[in-house]
């Protein structure tokens, strides 16, 4: 099987566990304070799974980039190499907001909070690093939204490397695109 279909077939396989589990009822009996030692194994097992997550993402967006078909579609125009980015941008997102909604499962999963959209919420503030404290877990649960915070961080600095990579990519190849004509002058 080709390299690549594993990779589609794996973000596609974490992009529809993530909504299948988002939609799973919490469980109430979880929600009474856990031992100290559990909550360092949730946390590496979600800073694991949202790494494997964004390795892949990075290898698709890496593999498209250096593609000889890719290559040739967005040699044609400006427009599209924009739209290269653009495409970039977006999945980068979608992958942030898929590492938010784990989160968001894990916290209803455990009971540390229940609803969906109070877990998106709690999620989505503590993964950006935002923070309003409007929403707070439980005492026990707070190393839960401590594990997220790191985990957001170093997501969002691995996914601003990768758009930069894509942006200094199609930059490089615009600029030897006009300078390998200015030489054909």
């Amino acid at each position: 099987m080709n390299l690549k279909l594993i990779k589609w077939a794996l973000l596609g396989g974490a992009a529809t566990a993530g909504i299948i589990l988002s939609s799973l009822p919490t469980t109430p009996q979880l929600a009474r304070c856990p031992e100290i030692g559990r909550l360092p194994g949730i946390v590496l097992a979600m800073i694991v799974t949202t790494t494997i997550i964004h390795t892949l993402v990075t290898s698709i967006q890496a593999d498209l980039v250096h593609s000889k078909r890719v290559s040739a579609w967005y040699s044609v125009s400006s427009s599209r190499r924009l739209l290269l980015i653009a495409v970039g941008a977006l999945l980068t997102a979608a992958t942030m907001f898929l590492d938010i909604l784990l989160w968001a499962w894990v916290y209803r999963f455990v009971g540390a909070i229940h609803g969906l959209e109070a877990s998106l919420y709690f999620s989505g503030i503590t993964f950006t690093t935002v923070g309003y404290g409007d929403i707070t877990l439980a005492k026990c649960w707070q190393l839960l939204s401590v594990g997220e915070a790191v985990n957001g961080v170093l997501m969002a600095g691995w996914s601003t490397a990768l758009l930069i990579f894509l942006v200094q990519k199609m930059m490089t190849f615009h600029l030897n695109m006009a300078e390998s004509s200015t030489s054909s002058d």
